[in-house]
């Protein structure tokens, strides 16, 4: 019991992290953190087998994002007006960090209280999986950015994961593996729109730097004005 309190904790500190965070390295540890929490998790009130698959869903879900919040994180402070914008509309802004926060205190308490009123499995799964899973309804439907909705998506289907593996403990290597595939298909999906959004952002920074000529007044000879 012990244990798996302390892997709550630890699970929804780094959940709430993850949530107001808008450091790229930040969001890439504590996401794998989630997934490494979660499979501990599993390691100890269900087999090995889910929990080893666990962590190698992570880590490849970590890998794959990686590369796109890095260059996102990297090229959003040197943009500005419009470019600024669609790059606000890509990667996470620190505007929304004190909502969030409240959003996600808010979201703890709804997780105690549905664990209590609606138990579907037994013990502190209860709230796991309800913390994963509002927290993840919350960033998919209030936030502004693709980041935190991608985020709040991986967070849901770690609920998902893990109400059906608590309902469920004894499952073949089949199910296990297709929810890890559903799961990385997701992450390259993720990955795939951000590079996009990077690839538009950059393109409109180029195009905002293209020097112009005006042909108000002709060029002088010599560095004398025609009208001398």
């Amino acid at each position: 019991m012990l244990n798996e309190f302390v892997l709550l904790v630890l699970l929804v500190l780094v959940a709430s992290l993850l949530s107001v965070s808008v450091e790229w390295h930040v969001a890439v540890v504590c996401l794998w953190l989630v997934y490494a929490v979660a499979g501990t998790w599993l390691l100890v009130v269900a087999t090995p087998e889910l929990a080893i698959a666990k962590y190698i869903t992570g880590s490849t879900v970590c890998a794959l994002l990686m590369p796109g919040l890095r260059a996102l994180g990297s090229g959003r402070a040197a943009r500005g007006g419009r470019v600024r914008r669609l790059a606000d509309a890509a990667g996470s802004t620190g505007a929304d960090e004190p909502f969030m926060l409240v959003g996600a205190m808010l979201v703890a308490a709804a997780a105690v209280a549905l664990s209590s009123a609606f138990p579907i499995v037994e013990g502190a799964s209860n709230f796991a999986w309800y913390w994963l899973g509002l927290l993840g309804v919350l960033l998919v439907m209030l936030s502004r950015d693709l980041v935190r909705t991608g985020i709040g998506l991986l967070l849901l289907l770690n609920a998902v994961d893990l109400l059906d593996t608590m309902v469920a403990r004894n499952q073949g290597v089949g199910a296990i593996g297709a929810r890890s595939v559903v799961t990385i298909m997701l992450a390259l999906a993720l990955a795939s729109v951000w590079s996009v959004f990077q690839d538009r952002a950059g393109a409109t920074t180029t195009t905002a730097r293209v020097p112009t000529i005006s042909l108000d007044r002709p060029p002088t000879l010599g560095g004398i004005d025609d009208a001398a």
